[in-house]
């Protein structure tokens, strides 16, 4: 089974009677084997990061759906901009996840790479691995 959200993010530009999609993020879903594979997309829309939610609530509503506690997520397709703080919020974020018992494997390109997030997130208990490739995310995801 394949799922796909999309979210269109809007931006007002200066003259306020203007609206225009400045960016799509794109979220699709597969589950198989007990583990839920997510590939990420697009430009990730910081305005999520200011909301009063975990950035990873879909995730956490798809693992409860297919009642999986694995997940892998691939977000080499995905363009990102986080600051420290952005970093910080979503590496408790990703944290909160461990206490739902969830595991999670992040695939990502190393430019993407920072060790703040994963500090972060362990140092609050999250099972969060970070792999530049799939086959070493699958390996730590079935351990």
């Amino acid at each position: 089974m394949l799922s796909v959200r999309w979210y269109d993010i809007e931006c007002r530009s200066l003259d306020l009677n203007k609206t225009s999609v400045m960016n799509r993020y794109f979220q699709d879903f597969r589950f198989e084997n007990g583990v839920l594979y997510v590939h990420l997309s697009g430009e990730f829309p910081n305005e999520l990061l200011r909301k009063n939610i975990n950035i990873f609530q879909t995730l956490i509503d798809e693992c409860a759906n297919h009642n999986c506690k694995k997940a892998l997520i691939d977000a080499r397709d995905l363009q990102v901009n986080f600051g420290t703080m952005d970093l910080f919020q979503t590496g408790e974020d990703a944290a909160i996840l461990a206490s739902m018992g969830l595991r999670i494997g992040f695939i990502a390109r190393k430019d993407m790479l920072d060790p703040f997030f994963d500090n972060v997130s362990h140092n609050r208990g999250g099972q969060v691995g970070i792999f530049t490739d799939i086959d070493s995310a699958r390996d730590w995801i079935q351990r």
